[in-house]
């Protein structure tokens, strides 16, 4: 490691270290160009892109090819105007794949996980592998969106798969792979398929045994941080890019996402209100996302990484197997570095989207600043505010969304929100409210006090929510960085490069970021 960082600074010299950050959600994806220089990384945005599902005889599925085309726009755009890159990683969504054939093509376009089609399996995989025991061996909450769940769908309706598919991976597996030619199974991505062991080192044998799924689907598990090799040698002609690694960072968007938080530092620079706690000042020193008594040396802090999902949690040393932690709907995942991340899956500003997307449809478009600035000049003494349940099945597919916050407070007994502001107020309350008891659980399960709050991604833009949030959960909220994926993508791609070492990540990222902190409101606490 240490010959490597040598010769990554020697090739660098004073103009830093340049890397892409590929970084795919479900609504967008972008190309981003860091840079890592005096101990910091800048990102900068090279290309952006829409994403979604695309219909194919009644099922949902990514359209890889045009991703794959917006990819390699980006990278010939960043080449074309910075000039040699060192390397690059692909981080996305979790639980979707492709399905390669025995020449290495891709069988099919891979399913987008709202697709439809396990509902019509999920009791017969639950017969064989009841969710109590799934959890057990795997650490993973059942859900039908799964990749075991998906992969046993697919094995049941085309039989056929058992002998022309020769591996599965998943979606930044399969990016990396058409970029490299290497076909791998990066642990953070695999620690959402209900696939693995507990410690996602292995395949879960048992689970692959009662549902009778061949193991040899599964590739090579590698840990994030892996040096896969070059950019295609082709690639880099068409591309202009040169020879560029390609890197298995931490491939699932929340593992980079979770890699990128300042823990005790809150980042260059924030805003404070006038009874914050002002201790932000050197990690080094005095680690304030720590608890004096506990030999735990994981940060208190829990973290919530807030996009068209949210995803609310606390890193623990080891997966968290409890009845309660199951029945609460916690999963495990993998960090970078090994340790644990203990969450909870929040159908998110995906609510908020579908609400815009209609509106917009009916010629009456809201950006998202018009909508957070419409909720927050909203009297809530005088409004119609509505609690919803964010992970209720209703909202969880495209459709109607105002129509159905209609349905659901009716179902529910409760007003029906009137206006844009209180239908839009509804979401953002509800939210923060799910944040909370959220965090009570994570308290009650794993017996450590959370002090605060690290909140990250496209969805701390919306300041309204950061401070409900606050307000909800009575507890202050560091809020960044925003391109929190793409950051902590990049943090990882510099420890495999040599440059950072993996001890160090949590003091660049604090180096790296400005951060706005919010205090809890005494009379929201009250009322």
């Amino acid at each position: 490691m240490t010959e490597t960082k040598t010769q990554v600074m020697e090739v660098t010299g004073n103009q830093g270290i340049r890397l892409l950050a590929i970084d795919l959600g479900a609504s967008s994806g972008r190309v981003l160009l860091g840079s890592y220089r005096d101990g910091k990384v800048t990102v900068e945005e090279i290309h952006r892109f829409p994403n979604g599902p695309v219909e194919v005889n009644g099922h949902l599925h990514w359209d890889v090819q045009r991703l794959l085309e917006e990819i390699k726009q980006g990278i010939a755009a960043a080449a074309a105007s910075y000039g040699p890159l060192h390397s690059l990683s692909v981080d996305t969504w979790g639980v979707d794949y492709g399905l390669l054939d025995e020449q290495g093509g891709l069988l099919y376009a891979p399913h987008h996980y709202r697709d439809q089609r396990m509902a019509d399996i999920a009791s017969a995989l639950e017969a064989a592998l009841p969710p109590a025991e799934q959890f057990k061996l795997t650490g993973n909450q059942s859900s039908p969106i799964n990749t075991v769940y998906q992969l046993f769908a697919d094995l049941m309706a085309n039989p056929e798969l058992r002998t022309t598919a020769r591996q599965l991976l998943m979606m930044p597996d399969l990016f990396h792979y058409m970029l490299s030619g290497v076909a791998v199974a990066e642990q953070t991505i695999w620690s959402t398929s209900g696939l693995l062991n507990l410690q996602s080192t292995a395949p879960a044998a048992e689970v692959l045994r009662r549902l009778e799924l061949p193991e040899t689907l599964i590739p090579r598990l590698v840990p994030a941080g892996t040096v896969l090799g070059e950019l295609r040698p082709a690639l880099q002609q068409e591309l202009g890019s040169g020879p560029l690694k390609i890197i298995a960072g931490a491939s699932h968007d929340t593992a980079s996402a979770v890699a990128s938080i300042p823990y005790g530092g809150f980042g260059s620079s924030y805003a404070e209100s006038s009874n914050a706690d002002s201790r932000c000042a050197d990690p080094g020193i005095s680690d304030p996302d720590r608890i004096d008594g506990f030999s735990d040396p994981l940060p208190s802090a829990a973290f919530i990484s807030c996009g068209t999902w949210s995803l609310v949690g606390l890193e623990t040393a080891e997966p968290v197997l409890s009845d309660a932690a199951r029945a609460s709907g916690f999963t495990n995942e993998s960090c970078f570095g090994g340790t644990n991340r203990l969450l909870k899956n929040i159908t998110g500003l995906w609510l908020l989207q579908e609400t815009q997307r209609c509106w917009a449809e009916a010629g009456e478009p809201l950006s998202h600043q018009e909508a957070a600035e419409l909720a927050g000049q909203l009297d809530r003494s005088k409004a119609c505010i509505a609690m919803l349940d964010p992970n209720d099945p209703l909202f969880s597919t495209p459709g109607d969304m105002p129509l159905r916050i209609e349905s659901y407070c009716i179902r529910t007994g409760q007003p029906v929100p009137q206006t844009r502001a209180e239908i839009i107020r509804s979401i953002l309350e509800s939210l923060a409210r799910s944040y909370a008891d959220t965090i009570r659980e994570l308290e009650a399960l794993t017996g450590r006090p959370v002090r605060r709050i690290h909140m990250v991604g496209g969805g701390i833009q919306n300041k309204l929510l950061c401070q409900l949030t606050a307000d909800a959960t009575g507890k202050e909220v560091i809020a960044g960085p925003v391109e929190a994926s793409a950051i902590g993508n990049l943090l990882v791609q510099l420890t495999a490069l040599g440059a950072v070492d993996p001890a160090e990540v949590p003091r660049v990222a604090a180096r790296s970021c400005s951060t706005l902190r919010y205090q809890p409101s005494l009379t929201h606490q009250n009322g």
